[in-house]
């Protein structure tokens, strides 16, 4: 329901209010990479069987078995990412996104994108991690040694 949705806010006549992206308001650099193999591990080893011209597993939604595909067969599923479009080492617009991953945690956020250049089949690689970022379990540890260090120094033995 809009009501109960927090990305709504009623008290200035009822405008929505966007959502936050995850690549807006950043607070640090963006790592970027040129690779000439994915660094993601989730497609490296069907690329090089693309290059090398061996044959890679159909997608399971098209069919199935094994097929010696050309690099716009393997990717025509992938999507073109709109905030970062270009590729890195030559700038051509051609490019499908093949890796994601983004984590919010207490309004913190990390994510990773990695695309593919169509022109010059490079992997462009982007990553960003805000300063205070925390993984819930590191954050965890991070309050459990700061209560043992208030302990340490009231003189209570653990």
């Amino acid at each position: 329901k809009k009501e109960d949705d927090e990305r709504y806010d009623d008290n200035d006549g009822g405008d929505e209010e966007e959502p936050v992206k995850y690549c807006t308001n950043l607070r640090a650099s963006v790592e970027t990479e040129i690779n000439e193999n994915p660094r993601a591990f989730v497609h490296s080893r069907e690329w090089k069987k693309i290059m090398n011209g061996d044959p890679v597993e159909i997608n399971p939604s098209v069919g199935h078995g094994l097929k010696i595909m050309t690099v716009d067969e393997w990717s025509c599923r992938w999507k073109r990412n709109e905030d970062f479009p270009d590729c890195l080492a030559c700038g051509s617009l051609n490019t499908k996104e093949h890796h994601f991953i983004q984590t919010w945690c207490r309004g913190q956020r990390k994510w990773e994108s990695e695309t593919l250049c169509l022109d010059c089949h490079n992997f462009s690689w982007r990553s960003y991690c805000d300063p205070e970022f925390t993984t819930p379990s590191e954050f965890e540890k991070q309050r459990w040694n700061k209560m043992l260090e208030g302990k340490n120094a009231l003189g209570v033995e653990n």
